[in-house]
Parts: C-alpha cells; sequence; structure tokens
C-alpha cells in the first residue's frame, strides 16, 4: 500500500459528509471542500499555478511565424527654389502627402536561445505543479491540525467539566465527613481550592476552544460550532510495509516538495545554456511586401510595390561583457538552488524516517492508553466499593 493510499484511506476514515448548519456536526470532508474555494493561501497558489501555465505559449510564440503590418502617412511642406542669376530666380511651394505600407513576415531558424527558453518554460510548469500539489497536502495537514485541534478542545471542555463535577463532589464529602466529625476544616479548605482552581481551568479551556473555532474559520471562511467526532471506527493501523527504506524510496520518488526543487534546479540549469547561447549566432527567414506613394515635385503619384524574401543572420561580437556577465551569474544560481535540492533530499530522508516513528509509537501509545483506561476504570469500580461502607457510616451520625 503506498503513502498515498494509507493517508487517503486515514482521511477517509475521518469523513463524516454533511452541511454546516447550525446543530450540524461538520466533517473533515466538508471542511476540505469548503477550505479548498475559501482558503486564501491555497488561493494563491492556484493563481501562480495558473500565471506559470501561460509561460509555455509564450515561449512557443517566439518560435512560431511572426507577422506584423506597418505604415505611415506623412505630409510634406517643401520650397524648390530655381535660381535663374545670381541676383534673384523663383521658387515653387510643393504640399504632397506620401503614404507607405509593408507587410512583413518572419520564420525563426536557428535560435538557441528560443528554444532552450521554451524548454525551461516547461520545467517551469512542471516545477508549478508539485508546487500546487504541495499546497493541496500543506491544506490537507492545517485544515487536520486545525480539525483536530477543536475536537481535543472540546475533550477538554468535558473533562474541565467532570473535574468540577467530581471536585464538587469531593467538597460536598469533605463537608458532610466534616458535619459528622471524621473530618477536619483543612479538608474543605483544600476541597474549595482545588474546586476553584478547576473552575478556573474550566474558563481557559473553554477561551482555548473558542479560539481554535476562530482557526478552522480561517481557513473555510464560516463558523463552525459543531464538529464531528472520529468515533470508535476510526482505525489506527501500523504503517505497511513495515520497513522504513521502502518508505525511504517512495518518498524519494513522490514527494512533491523535493520534485518541485528537481524542477527548479533544471530550470537554473537551462538558464545559463539559454544566458550562453545569446553568443551564438541567429538565423531567420524574412519576407515582406510593401506598398509605396511619393508623389514628390512631379506632383503625379508614383506608386510603387515592392516584394522582398530573404535569410537575416545575426551574430552578436561584443557587448561589452555583460552576457558573460549574465552566464556567470546563472551559473552562481544554479550552483545555490543544486545546494537547496540536496537540503530538501536530506530533508525528506529525515521527515519521513521521523514520521515512520512516530506513527509506529502512536499507534502503540494509544493501544497503551486504551488499556491504562481500563485498568483505571476498575481501580475506580474497586475504589468505589471500598469507600461507600465508610461514606454510609459517617452519614449515620
Amino acid at each position: 500500500m503506498t503513502i498515498g493510499s494509507r493517508i487517503s484511506k486515514l482521511f477517509a476514515s475521518a469523513l463524516i459528509v454533511g452541511w454546516g448548519n447550525i446543530g450540524h456536526a461538520a466533517g473533515i470532508a466538508e471542511l476540505y471542500q469548503e477550505a479548498r474555494a475559501s482558503d486564501p493561501q491555497y488561493a494563491a497558489a492556484v493563481a501562480d499555478w495558473e500565471a506559470v501555465k501561460t509561460t509555455v505559449p509564450q515561449a512557443l510564440g517566439q518560435l512560431l511565424p511572426q507577422l506584423s503590418l506597418s505604415g505611415s502617412r506623412i505630409k510634406n511642406d517643401m520650397v524648390n527654389e530655381v535660381r535663374t542669376n545670381p541676383n534673384g530666380g523663383r521658387s515653387t511651394q510643393y504640399d504632397f502627402i506620401s503614404k507607405s505600407a509593408s507587410l512583413n513576415l518572419s520564420q525563426a531558424v536557428i535560435r538557441p536561445q528560443a528554444w532552450l527558453n521554451y524548454t525551461q518554460s516547461k520545467d517551469q510548469v512542471r516545477q508549478a505543479d508539485e508546487q500546487l500539489r504541495q499546497a493541496g497536502q500543506d491544506l490537507i495537514l492545517r485544515l487536520s491540525q486545525a480539525y483536530f485541534d477543536v475536537l481535543l478542545a472540546e475533550d477538554n471542555v468535558l473533562l474541565a467539566a467532570e473535574q468540577k463535577a467530581a471536585i464538587s463532589e469531593l467538597l460536598k464529602q469533605a463537608k458532610r465527613y466534616f458535619e459528622g466529625g471524621v473530618g477536619t476544616i483543612t479538608d474543605i479548605n483544600e476541597a474549595q481550592a482545588r474546586y476553584d482552581t478547576t473552575v478556573a481551568q474550566e474558563i481557559a479551556v473553554q477561551n482555548n476552544l473558542e479560539v481554535k473555532i476562530r482557526a478552522i474559520e480561517q481557513l473555510v471562511g464560516k463558523v463552525y460550532r459543531y464538529l464531528a467526532p472520529l468515533g470508535p471506527t476510526l482505525a489506527l493501523e501500523s504503517p505497511a510495509p513495515a520497513n522504513v527504506e521502502q518508505w525511504l524510496e517512495f518518498s524519494m520518488a513522490n514527494n512533491p516538495q523535493l520534485k518541485a526543487r528537481e524542477a527548479s534546479f533544471d530550470v537554473s540549469q537551462k538558464e545559463v545554456y539559454k544566458n550562453f547561447s545569446a553568443h551564438l549566432p541567429t538565423v531567420d527567414i524574412v519576407a515582406s511586401r510593401g506598398r509605396n506613394e511619393n508623389p514628390g515635385f512631379t506632383m503625379i503619384d508614383n506608386i510603387s510595390w515592392s516584394n522582398t524574401v530573404g535569410i537575416q543572420v545575426s551574430m552578436p561580437i561584443f557587448s561589452g561583457g555583460s552576457m558573460q556577465g549574465r552566464v556567470n551569474q546563472a551559473s552562481a544560481l544554479k550552483e545555490r538552488t543544486r545546494s537547496e535540492l540536496e537540503t530538501t533530499k536530506r530533508g525528506v530522508i529525515q521527515s519521513t524516517r521521523q514520521e515512520y516513528l512516530n506513527v509506529v509509537s502512536g499507534v502503540a501509545q494509544v493501544k497503551a492508553l486504551e488499556q491504562a483506561v481500563k485498568s483505571n476504570e476498575l481501580a475506580l469500580y474497586s475504589a468505589k466499593k471500598v469507600k461507600r461502607p465508610a461514606l454510609e457510616q459517617a452519614s449515620t451520625y
């Protein structure tokens, strides 16, 4: 069974579907669906993903034919002066309009930088896919943490109420013992102090419950005061397979954070190649069709058409060292990305081992606590049977 299927199975075990009306116990499935639609952090991740997806068609467009239309309309005011002798002559003023228009087509043939930019954009989309997947997992973790925090806070409120009730009974019992002559005023004062402390603790846990409820509101955008408990049907299972090395292998192949880092390294590597390719020549096929209308001094329509087709080659020679500087900068950033990738790998290994051990020990701890509950219930039952005769005897005084 894979990690994904195990998480889905455990997640599904806690799902209780319903709508968040007042009085309705909302389950984690409903909260998750609302969080996907309302959580601003996840919405920002989706927007980033959608923005990155547009880089592929943008980069591809640089490799496809480019078609443009240009034109001009120019008003000319010119004076033609003709000298018939050194002392004078005549001049003629001409006003005319010249027009031109051209349709230009170019097709990249050899453009290493544009091609690398296109392949790099695919790596960027791959990185964005993994980042979105990571954001989805983070949303599940944040929601689960908030959900279980509320359930724990509710249990603490119930526990505080039960403790207050129990200590209240002890206070009454101490007063009865004192009235029966088998207790002291010190016992009453101690019981009263414990009761007052429990009341203060109850106020604190009720406040904490309100804080945890508001944490869910931050994720789903509305207040849910009734959450469905897990119930006894939630199965706690040990990891299968029970081999941490297999979990490590799976994590290294599927962890979205690690896969995003790998894609980021590919992007940085192509950035180096892309900057280096600025030194290389480019070859384009160009074609144009133009029309020019220029009457000039003749005031007669002078219209000409031109058609051109050719190959345009461009070769950078010297740019003051700026291109090489960009190559060096991209190389340094690539090494930084390599270090970040190695850090993420080590972090995935460490967290996988830690979480594996946490699950194993957690399951064992829950089973031990279940047994402890049974033992304490038995001890409580025995204590009640022993204390009941003494209480009955004290009440006869």
